[in-house]
């Protein structure tokens, strides 16, 4: 064997071991490792219940798990009366982050964005939130039937 070629080797040895740790420490910290294909941004979480004034409480929290970031332009967020929020254009959702979507009005920042509803969206006996991709396909959904004491946590 040639000099050359088992540096090589070893190289490549050491890009794949620090690939496996990088995986292996991602799974540790509880961040989900996808399937190719899959873009990972999940519902984590639904307040359709909140305290006093639903409009001003209650929001969803989507979250991407996956290893990459997600360009949300153009994604929807659904119930099942079709109230649809549209995610702003150049919206995008860093691997392992979170984004809360507020039912009321605010300003949109990294973190939070707001629908700018004057009423409730999420029905506090039972509904679904659908996440669809821009494209229109659904990527996720979280239903409740209003017994989970007035939120739910999806994944």
């Amino acid at each position: 064997m040639k000099r050359g070629q088992s540096s090589l080797e070893y190289l490549f040895m050491i890009a794949v071991t620090l690939t496996i740790v990088a995986v292996g420490m991602r799974y540790l910290a509880g961040v989900t490792v996808n399937a190719p294909g899959t873009s990972g941004v999940v519902i984590a979480y639904v307040n359709y219940d909140p305290p006093g004034d639903d409009v001003k409480g209650e929001y969803v929290v989507i979250r991407n798990d996956g290893l990459v970031d997600v360009d949300l332009t153009g994604w929807q967020l659904e119930d099942e009366k079709n109230h649809v929020y549209t995610f702003p254009n150049g919206f995008i959702l860093k691997a392992g982050a979170e984004v809360t979507v507020h039912t009321g009005e605010g300003t949109d920042t990294d973190t939070d964005l707001y629908w700018g509803r004057g009423k409730a969206v999420w029905n506090n006996n039972g509904d679904t939130a659908y996440l669809y991709d821009a494209s229109g396909k659904l990527i996720d959904k979280c239903s409740w039937t209003g017994d989970e004491g007035g939120a739910i946590s999806c994944h």
